[in-house]
């Protein structure tokens, strides 16, 4: 068990690091916390909301492009793997698939993770920005652009001089710097308590969204087994808009139709994630966070389950 574990440690472990390695990893996601940075800027015709504007905005962005990135790191992760005969190379050592396979996953998990953590801070400070109608504090966005810059100047020093990768490093620069924005930001409030001026209730919203971008990289890595990058994300897409409409398209008809029930059931809905029409009410409460936390862990088995028996029966090179 001990031998195991530690295996299952260092794949998920080299797995998160090749990822973070990967130029469209760091290039995603900076554009991504950029955009979410000046979206206080970019938004002129708000009508007086504009702090729910770029709330909603920054949390649909961070769905979009976790759904991208997980799709792409997944294949990258597996796909290349097996037509670059890597993954051969490790099977053939006593490394059992089943544990190569959960062992991938756990690594772009811990990535996506990273990345949902660097949106919903990055959301904060944007939010904090607009949340006085024609009236920018740039308390907010502005330490979050000097984030930005200072790990890719982190980034490109240790590469000049170290000779470590840039995008790893910079992406370890995103994951030390923009914490120390929020930090910052908390500080900088007329009334003096920390943080009397960041929506801390955007944090249940975004712990949401980890869990579905969670979800949609198990799908994705199930589906590089057999397909590559681009039908993976066709039907990665085709998933999730069809679990954006499972109460429309199927919940409705699930109490008379058996058939409508049996869709229902297997599509992961998407709907529980997205629940940003709660932060104008009372906030999205942990309790239900962690029921959908449940929700996604029994989806997770079903796929990581569905993926290791594919995995199983394939033919390596």
């Amino acid at each position: 068990m001990r031998l195991l574990l530690r295996q299952l440690n260092t794949l998920a472990g080299l797995t998160a690091l090749e990822a973070v390695r990967q130029p469209v990893v760091i290039l995603l996601t900076t554009s991504a916390l950029a955009f979410v940075a000046l979206m206080p800027v970019l938004f002129t015709h708000t009508l007086g909301d504009s702090a729910r504007l770029v709330r909603d905005s920054a949390l649909a962005l961070q769905f979009v492009i976790g759904l991208v990135l997980g799709v792409v790191m997944a294949c990258t992760a597996l796909r290349a793997e097996l037509r670059t005969g890597t993954a051969a190379a490790v099977l053939s050592k006593p490394v059992p698939r089943s544990l190569f396979f959960i062992g991938k996953f756990v690594g772009l998990a811990a990535v996506m993770l990273a990345f949902s953590f660097l949106m919903t801070a990055a959301n904060l400070l944007a939010t904090r920005t607009a949340r006085i109608a024609f009236f920018y504090d740039w308390w907010g966005s502005g330490p979050l652009l000097i984030a930005i810059a200072a790990a890719f100047v982190l980034g490109g020093l240790q590469n000049y001089r170290l000779h470590r990768p840039f995008a790893s490093r910079a992406f370890g620069g995103l994951l030390l710097f923009i914490p120390l924005a929020v930090a910052l930001s908390g500080f900088m409030h007329e009334e003096g308590a920390w943080g009397a001026a960041l929506p801390f209730e955007i944090i249940p919203a975004g712990a949401l969204l980890a869990l579905a971008t969670v979800l949609l990289t198990s799908l994705a890595l199930m589906l590089a087994t057999r397909l590559d990058t681009v039908p993976a994300l066709v039907v990665s897409s085709v998933v999730f808009m069809l679990g954006l409409m499972a109460d429309y398209l199927f919940g409705r008809n699930a109490a008379t139709s058996k058939f409508f029930a049996l869709l229902d059931g297997i599509t992961p809905n998407f709907q529980h994630y997205w629940a940003v029409d709660a932060l104008t009410g009372n906030g999205i409460p942990w309790g239900y966070v962690a029921n959908v936390a449940a929700y996604t862990a029994c989806y997770l088995l079903a796929t990581l389950a569905a993926g290791i028996f594919a995995f199983r029966r394939m033919e390596l090179r």
